[in-house]
Order: structure tokens, then sequence, then C-alpha cells
């Protein structure tokens, strides 16, 4: 099964597969991608520009072209593939030109009006207003829990979030090529793809959290008094939004300001004497980690273990069904250190391990494979 979630339309208008969902009236075609948007709501955007594409191609006139002159334009073609990406000698389609010089305009806009957007937010800090000047740059989801424990989340890079009851998260469909940027009102547990060349910036009334790569809950209910941030795996940076540097903590990749590592928290006062310094950090009391109790307490580390024990934490930890062969499956082994990665990838790595793989069906992670022995 093709990585989808990494295709750019131009990938998804050359995939086999999906012209044939385009093309066809086939069933199972429409099922399977109907049910890949359910679950990845923010790539509708990308696939509509790829249908399209697809549709515009199908009605050109298909050149008659001998056998030996298709080959040397395939080998041409991959040969542009396996070229360096930014490299300004390739020649790429008006289209492709079109998307990433409007996606590198949008980036200098937005790190031009940086110092602005930070001075408007520290006035009015609210979670509505930080959505409301975000919309002027992105596409947004909004996801609001109101009934569920936690709800999870899977962001456009494969991040995983735990929406707390009485919350909401607001993310672009699609990230920038230099940052990432959500907007949080209430409380949630996050575990952040890595990526060290792009921060993830979570910004939660008055304060951001900046991440390259880690796991750590942000507390930022609008009535409360204090905001707190508390790092379970990693390094974050906090700092107040409003913060003479905060336009030099977004153009740069490096952790900055207030650094937290594993096992402390930061707390910001709302009530502290502006002159005053409202963020305080302090080291949380340590609890013992379990298989059981909430994900901050909780570690992924397997020595051998049934990987139905696994897929039993997982489902109890994430509040999701993982189907497969119990008989055939249930019994295989696995070793890994996964406490630091996301849902997905924690999958990824566990499949990997015992011959296995698994793709979302209806909301359901489905594993097959032909098992371990």
């Amino acid at each position: 099964m093709s990585d989808y979630l990494q295709y750019t339309p131009e990938e998804f208008a050359t995939d086999d597969f999906f012209i044939h969902w385009v093309l066809s009236t086939d069933l199972e075609a429409e099922t399977f991608w109907q049910n890949w948007l359910e679950v990845y709501p923010f790539k509708r955007n990308d696939v509509e520009i790829a249908r399209q594409l697809v549709l515009v191609a199908n009605l050109l006139p298909v050149p008659v072209v001998p056998e030996s002159e298709i080959a040397v334009l395939k080998q041409s073609v991959f040969d542009r593939i396996e070229a360096d990406e930014p490299t300004q000698t390739v020649s790429r389609p008006l289209f492709a030109r079109w998307y990433w010089a409007a996606a590198f305009v949008a980036g200098l806009v937005s790190l031009g009006s940086w110092y602005f957007v930070m001075h408007e937010r520290g006035n009015k800090a609210g979670y509505a207003q930080l959505v409301k000047q975000a919309t002027e740059k992105y596409d947004l989801v909004e996801v609001e829990n109101q009934t569920k424990p936690t709800r999870l989340i899977v962001l456009p890079d494969g991040s995983s979030v735990l929406l707390k009851k009485g919350s909401k998260l607001s993310y672009p469909a699609y990230f920038s090529r230099n940052v990432r940027e959500i907007y949080l009102s209430g409380e949630a547990f996050f575990e952040i793809a890595k990526d060290p060349n792009r921060p993830l910036y979570v910004f939660a009334n008055e304060i951001v959290t900046k991440v390259l790569g880690t796991s750590f809950n942000v507390m930022a209910f609008p009535n409360d008094k204090r905001i707190q941030v508390t790092v379970k795996t990693g390094k974050v940076s906090v700092y107040e939004a409003k913060s003479p540097k905060a336009a030099q903590h977004a153009q740069t990749p490096q952790l900055e300001g207030l650094i937290l590592n594993p096992g402390q928290e930061v707390v910001f006062s709302k009530d502290a004497n502006p002159m005053e310094t409202r963020l305080v950090k302090h080291t949380v009391t340590p609890v013992a980690s379990s298989q059981s109790g909430t994900i901050q307490e909780m570690v992924f580390e397997y020595d051998e273990t049934p990987v139905s024990q696994i897929f039993s934490q997982l489902e109890k930890t994430y509040n999701i069904r993982i189907a497969y062969d119990q008989a055939l499956l249930g019994n295989c082994p696995v070793t890994a250190s996964l406490t630091d990665e996301p849902l997905y990838e924690k999958l990824k790595l566990t499949c990997r391990a015992i011959r296995a793989h698994y793709e979302i069906v209806n909301g359901e992670v489905v594993v097959t494979g032909k098992g371990c022995n």
C-alpha cells in the first residue's frame, strides 16, 4: 500500500490506483478513497486538485508515440525525480511552479509579518483571536471534544494529539515547508513527529510552546488563571507570545527561551505582575511508570512482548480499535522502544517487527500479516 499521506497533488495524479478511482465506477476503489479521506480530512484539498488534473489529462488527445520514444521519456522522468528538488535548473510544469512559488511567497509573508502578529497576540491572546488571525494564513481544521475523556487527532505530519474533554484544537489542512503551527484551547497531550528543520508551535492563549519532536502536555483552559506545560520526553521551549524575543524564536529552528527537559513543567500565572517573572519552571514529582493510567504516566517499552498485549495497550490509550487475527499474530513477540513515537509510528514499527502492515478502515486499524512462525 502506497504511503498516500506523504503524496503531493502531482503524485496522486500519477498514481495508478488513484487514476482508476477517478475514471471508473469501481465500488471498492470508491470505498477505499472515501474512508481514507474520512481519516485524513486535511488531504481533501490535495486530492481534489489531483482529481481535476486527472480529469483534464483524460480529455487531452492521446498521441501515438513509438515504444522506443516512450522508454526514453520514462528514463528522463525518472532522472528528474531523482534530481535534487530545490535545484532551479529542473523544468517543472506550470502547476508545479505555481504550487511551490505560492508556498515560498506565503512563507516570506508569514515570516515578515511575525512581529506584528505577535504584538497583536500579546494584546488579544485568546483562542478565538488566535484562530481568527491564523485564518489569514491557513485553511484551518478545527476539532472539538465535548463528550469523550480524550479524542485522538492525527496532524498532517503524522503527529498524534489526545484532546481532553472540553477542549478545542485548530490546525492547518497541511503544514508549510518551514513551520508547523497549531492552536489550543483546553488541554491536550502531544506526541510530535520529529522534524529538526521544521519546528512546531502550540499557541495556547498567552504562551507559545516550541518543539522539534517530543511528547508533552499543555493545559490552557480559557477561564483558568494558570497555563501549564509538562514534558514527558525530549525537550520543549516555552515563551510568552508578547515577549520581545518572540520574533527571534520564530526565525530559528533551535529551541530558545525557557527550556524544559523530561520531568519538568512550567506554569504561567495570568495574575502575576507584568513586571515579575510569570513563567515559573519546576520539577514534577516522579510518577511510577506503568502500563495503565494516563498516557503521561505510561511507558511503551517492550522486551519480547506478545503483540496482543501491545495492541491492547494502544487501544486503551488512544481509544481506538485494532482488528487482527489473534490466532495468527497475537503471540508474535516484539522488542521495541516506542515511548517517544506518535501513534502511527508506533503502529508502523510494531507491524514491521512482526512482518505485518496496517491500514485505517472506517476509523479502525486493520492489521494483516502471515504470522511470525
